[in-house]
């Protein structure tokens, strides 16, 4: 099932294995390179209880409500 991104600890490597969003914002976090099987890590918390994610060298903000929303794995 994953794990919640708003509970994972900084800088730990993650595979995205659930984008349960609606398509519009699905596709948008896919252009950004957040799709499912990329691999990211959470970088940094933001005030609003947000999280900035490192894909592939980019980083990428994503709000409190858009973090339940996603579901991830360790990577080993």
């Amino acid at each position: 099932m994953g794990i919640n991104l708003a509970t994972v600890p900084m800088q730990t490597p993650l595979t995205l294995v659930a984008a349960g969003t609606d398509k519009s914002v699905a596709q948008r976090l896919a252009a950004l390179g957040l799709r499912v099987g990329s691999s990211f890590a959470v970088v940094s918390k933001t005030a609003g209880g947000g999280r900035v994610v490192l894909v592939a060298g980019t980083r990428i903000a994503l709000g409190r409500a858009l973090l339940g929303e996603l579901r991830a794995e360790v990577k080993h």
